[in-house]
């Protein structure tokens, strides 16, 4: 095993690995233990900042993972355009938005669609177990499964697993990613209109699931995802409707975007 200390500098552990946009980090009296692509972590603060215990022999791959190399003291000031979201950057002040891989992001918010955390979770977690690799870890740990180990599951096969409805997106997402018509690379180099394009027209991908892939895989930062919680802070907070809430706060934070949706979203899920 291998053992890293990063700062803990603009990171905390609870607001970036419970704020929503990851299903595969689990936190027990401060230490958050996970998977992130073929690597297994196990991550608590101390006295010296964030110590990583992890099978993986490239601290890069977690910087990158982690997006330690951003200054997030100027995007939390550059986020602060008013009280409120003076006090929701204060409240999430620790958030670091990931990136994830692309085959993963999209196979786990596909099953996101109208679920709770707790059952995401429990989904992916037997998605990874049955189809994935055992990791070499402290403990039992799976890989996510790539498109190709997941070629031949059927949409019964998927059901078994508690998806329920999403079962045919899911076989349907397995083959537009072993056919080329997606790709993490593809799409990241694009442009993100080009590239949201492309994703809405794979089968099950809606306006949330598009945003929230692009933004937590792909670094499409301008993408301001809206759901439930979104939209009821932009329509009681800045005069948006539901269904202008997205562009409305896109058209407020521009560039960081996504940045703004993690705070406002952390914030106002948990004041309620």
């Amino acid at each position: 095993m291998y053992k890293y200390i990063f700062s803990d500098k603009d990171f905390d552990l609870e607001h970036t690995f419970d704020c929503g946009q990851c299903f595969r980090w689990e936190g027990t009296d401060g230490v958050y233990t996970g998977v992130a692509g073929a690597y297994w972590g196990s991550f608590r603060k101390t006295e010296c900042g964030i110590e990583l215990e992890t099978n993986c022999p490239s601290e890069e791959f977690w910087i990158k993972y982690l997006d330690l190399e951003r200054n997030y003291g100027d995007v939390k000031k550059a986020c602060s355009i008013n009280e409120l979201m003076e006090k929701a950057v204060e409240y999430g002040g620790g958030i670091r938005i990931l990136k994830q891989e692309f085959f993963e992001t999209l196979m786990s918010f596909i099953i996101s669609q109208r679920s709770s955390i707790p059952k995401i979770k429990s989904c992916v977690k037997k998605l990874c177990e049955k189809y994935g690799r055992k990791i070499d870890a402290r403990g039992e740990y799976y890989t996510f499964p790539t498109a190709e180990e997941l070629k031949l599951v059927t949409e019964a096969e998927f059901r078994e697993l508690g998806v329920g409805y999403r079962a045919p997106y899911l076989v349907r997402c397995v083959q537009s990613v072993l056919n080329g018509s997606v790709s993490g690379e593809m799409l990241e180099a694009l442009e993100t209109a080009v590239a949201r394009e492309k994703l809405m027209a794979l089968h099950g991908v809606g306006d949330k699931v598009c945003d929230c892939v692009m933004l937590f895989s792909l670094a499409k930062y301008d993408l301001f995802p809206s759901d439930v919680w979104i939209k009821r802070v932009m329509c009681e907070q800045f005069g948006s409707s539901e269904q202008s809430a997205k562009a409305d706060g896109e058209k407020l934070f521009g560039a960081l975007s996504g940045f703004a949706q993690q705070y406002l979203f952390y914030y106002r899920r948990n004041m309620d």
